[in-house]
């Protein structure tokens, strides 16, 4: 098997133990995102503990999707480099299938590819706000796969294999049009938390979302209440984290929707982080719908 073209290798999985609390995980959008930007052409194999709180890897799938087309056009990347950084695989694994029968393996294990990219994922649905750039899907059976056995306890320390493109296995074909189902047109919710407690917020069409917000702020200065899961605070409308009030809450569009809090000056690393939005907003799961509260004047 040839193992050279796998460049960049991003293991999730609800194995590695780590806590959930984002202050004390690896910043996975800033890790990659360095990787892509910095070092094109590494070999580099990271791994990001997922145990509750599984949802972050659609963000992380759809950051990796547009560093792949950031780093193909990239205008500091000279010709040499591009060349070489389109004849490399990039591989994600995700693994979160917690044994729930009595009887055989968990879920199966789906590889999806998108150019040179490649996934493999126990949750398909997971690749909903993707869906458009899968390009094909199939599956390993879980018998009879010449990988590990019915009753196989640790799975996922064989799966990963097949982000190798010639893994030499024998898999089944779907159609990603069918298997993948449709991200909801009218879902918001919160992507990702980052090391700092900013909140990062996803939906199909972010700018028509953004037109939303804008309008329920009209009659009220500037400010929304704003509700994620079932927690509402006062924020302030921006287009950048500059505009907002030092101690504040800010929600501003960059690409998708951010939620922040500004820092104080002379705020201490324990007070910035524990005053958070993520905080603020009783550390929602990643997922958490979020809303506009509209007054009786705005039409709610």
């Amino acid at each position: 098997m040839d193992t050279s073209a796998l460049r960049r290798v991003y293991c999730f999985s609800d194995t590695y133990g780590r806590s959930k609390n984002p202050f004390t995980q690896d910043d996975a959008d800033a890790i990659i995102s360095t990787d892509f930007r910095s070092f094109p052409l590494e070999f580099t194999k990271r791994e990001f503990d997922i145990y509750g709180r599984e949802n972050i890897t659609a963000h992380v799938l759809r950051l990796i999707v547009e560093l792949h087309e950031q780093s193909r056009k990239a205008t500091w990347l000279d010709a040499a480099t591009k060349a070489a950084f389109a004849k490399t695989i990039t591989g994600v694994f995700i693994n979160a299938a917690p044994r729930v029968s009595k009887e055989g393996n968990g879920s199966l294990f789906h590889v999806a590819a998108i150019g040179n990219l490649r996934i493999v994922t126990t949750d398909p649905a997971g690749l909903a706000s993707i869906k458009e750039h899968v390009e094909t899907i199939h599956h390993l059976p879980n018998l009879d796969n010449n990988l590990y056995g019915p009753n196989e306890q640790f799975r996922s320390s064989y799966a990963a294999v097949m982000l190798h493109p010639d893994h030499g296995l024998k898999l089944i074909e779907n159609d990603p049009k069918v298997l993948i189902p449709d991200y909801p047109e009218d879902r918001w919710e919160l992507s990702y938390v980052d090391r700092f407690g900013n909140m990062l917020t996803y939906c199909k069409n972010p700018g028509k979302k953004w037109d939303e917000v804008q309008e329920a702020a009209k009659e009220t200065g500037g400010f929304v209440k704003l509700i994620v899961a079932n927690v509402s605070q006062r924020v302030q409308l921006g287009s950048s984290l500059r505009e907002a009030e030092p101690g504040g809450l800010v929600i501003y569009p960059n690409k998708d929707i951010e939620i922040l809090r500004k820092w104080m000056e002379g705020e201490d690393s324990y007070t910035r982080l524990y005053r958070s939005a993520f905080f603020q907003f009783a550390k929602p799961e990643l997922g958490a719908k979020i809303r506009v509260h509209r007054s009786a004047n705005n039409g709610e």
